[in-house]
């Protein structure tokens, strides 16, 4: 008897032992059904605002993105701009190297033109129209009889002071006041090309042109030509008391119309001033 009650008591506690283990079991599985509920929702909530999350930044790169491709337009504009303003710039920076080029060289014309107007100050007024002589037709006739007994030379020659320019520039300036077509011609001493330069007069009437060499219209010259038939200062052709006289017709590098275009050969007033010394030499 003693014996089964023990197997009995035994069975009951495998019963009670395995009823608590189920009990143990279901719980544990229901405990799990829980957490895996509240896991698998807790991942739905993080998921649906990682989502939210997502689509915000989303936007945010969208609204970011545009406004770099706009950045990025605004950019190429603005480059292509500073090309454009460069390439500008350096025409500019061109024109302005011209402007100041032409400017300077306005400027130094300007000087030259004032320098100018200045020497021409120096010349008497109404230069050409003094009216101090007789008038004369414009023929070779005329123009023999005018050297021979109208025209003398204030003085002598002196280098410097009263020379071959300022004898040119008196016998011219009587010349144009007579009425004849006279011009000044400067080039090298047509007796001796290579020792230096000489001015002389070119005188073109009606029948010919005529090359006079004004220095030896002073009087110790004149009277000896005088003296010889021959009108002062006239270089004829073929006159073999003239050496080189095909060179006062040819061998000119310049021929003045007047006292002003003189003047603006580069040789200056001073060259020509027959004036001052008319009054008394300086």
């Amino acid at each position: 008897m003693r014996r089964i009650k023990g197997v009995q008591i035994k069975r009951w506690i495998t019963v009670i032992l395995v009823a608590i283990l189920v009990g143990a079991v279901a719980f544990a599985g229901v405990r799990m059904t829980y957490m895996q509920a509240q896991l698998i929702k807790s991942l739905q909530d993080n998921y649906e605002l990682l989502s939210l999350q997502h689509a915000r930044f989303q936007e945010n790169y969208d609204q970011l993105y545009q406004k770099y491709e706009k950045l990025t337009s605004d950019y190429e504009s603005l480059e292509s701009d500073f090309g454009s303003f460069s390439s500008d710039y350096d025409v500019l920076k061109g024109r302005i190297v011209e402007l100041q080029s032409s400017y300077k060289k306005l400027e130094d014309e300007n000087k030259e033109l004032r320098s100018l107007l200045d020497q021409y100050e120096e010349v008497p007024h109404a230069y050409y129209s003094v009216e101090k002589l007789p008038s004369y037709s414009n023929h070779f006739n005329e123009l023999e009889y005018f050297l021979n007994f109208e025209f003398t030379l204030p003085r002598s020659y002196e280098i410097n002071v009263f020379d071959c320019s300022e004898a040119v520039a008196y016998l011219e300036w009587n010349l144009e006041n007579a009425g004849f077509k006279a011009y000044i011609a400067v080039g090298p001493i047509p007796w001796e090309p290579d020792s230096g330069y000489h001015a002389w007069v070119i005188v073109y009437t009606e029948e010919h042109t005529v090359a006079i060499e004004a220095t030896a219209l002073t009087g110790e010259y004149k009277f000896l030509r005088l003296f010889m038939r021959r009108t002062p200062g006239i270089v004829y052709s073929n006159d073999l008391l003239i050496p080189g006289w095909q060179n006062y017709y040819e061998g000119y590098d310049y021929l003045f119309k007047n006292i002003y275009e003189a003047t603006r050969s580069g040789r200056g007033i001073e060259e020509w001033n027959w004036w001052e010394g008319y009054w008394g030499f300086k």
